[in-house]
């Protein structure tokens, strides 16, 4: 047993004798480290991003490559959305008044809610004009309120409110107090290019301008599910 191990032992390499051979390769220092990566760096090929990579700055050099409108390049529509609170109304006779002020300038629009005579009037008149002056003064926006106007108006539902409604024989139910809030957003108008040759029509429902081409009836196309009225 003792032959055994004495074998194994003289088999093995002494430690002295790897750290000899560790230090005959050469320095380790930290400059031939170095040396050595610049070396396979040099050698390496480029990395290049695939197709539909982003950038982190792609958004920034598109913002600085971008063409003033003074030379032809595209006009930025700026917009501002504002809200009035939760108020004592419905959503049914709100939505009445936003239909109303949609699509008008901001001055039309507020002179519309000052001779209204529907109770919520008011407070939507307080709110434009509370907006116009946000959205002319504010450093992020700095809008022209010769231009501006109501692009878009929508109704939110608020808190319901429930209260006891008594009845006859100790009975009761439930009422509820409604409230409501008017949403909107106004922008800049641009210039519409108008085309040489035709005449302005007024912009009604059911009389727009369009380009179609008017074409007579073709009287041997059959009639399908013809109105229960003469037509003359």
């Amino acid at each position: 047993m003792f032959n055994a191990l004495k074998s194994l032992r003289t088999q093995q390499a002494p430690v002295s004798s790897i750290w000899k051979s560790l230090n005959h390769t050469g320095p380790r220092s930290f400059h031939a480290m170095a040396s050595r990566f610049a070396e396979q760096k040099s050698t390496m090929q480029p990395v290049r991003p695939e197709l539909g990579a982003s950038s982190l700055f792609g958004d920034v050099t598109s913002h600085v490559n971008e063409v003033p409108v003074e030379q032809g390049g595209k006009a930025t529509i700026k917009e501002y959305q504002f809200s009035t609170a939760n108020f004592k109304t419905s959503t049914k006779k709100l939505r009445l008044l936003a239909n109303q002020i949609k699509g008008l300038d901001i001055q039309n629009a507020i002179n519309q809610m000052e001779f209204s005579q529907k109770r919520p009037g008011k407070r939507v008149m307080n709110t434009l004009a509370f907006a116009r002056t946000n959205a002319t003064t504010q450093e992020k926006y700095l809008m022209d309120a010769s231009k501006l106007y109501v692009d878009r108006a929508w109704v939110g539902k608020g808190v319901y409110q429930r209260r006891i409604k008594t009845h006859a024989r100790g009975k009761f139910g439930v009422m509820h107090h409604p409230t409501a809030h008017l949403k909107f957003t106004l922008k800049e108008r641009q210039p519409v290019a108008q085309e040489a040759g035709r005449a302005t029509r007024r912009n009604i429902r059911g009389w727009k301008q369009t380009k179609k081409v008017w074409v007579p009836l073709i009287e041997d196309k059959p009639i399908y599910n013809p109105t229960r009225t003469y037509n003359w």
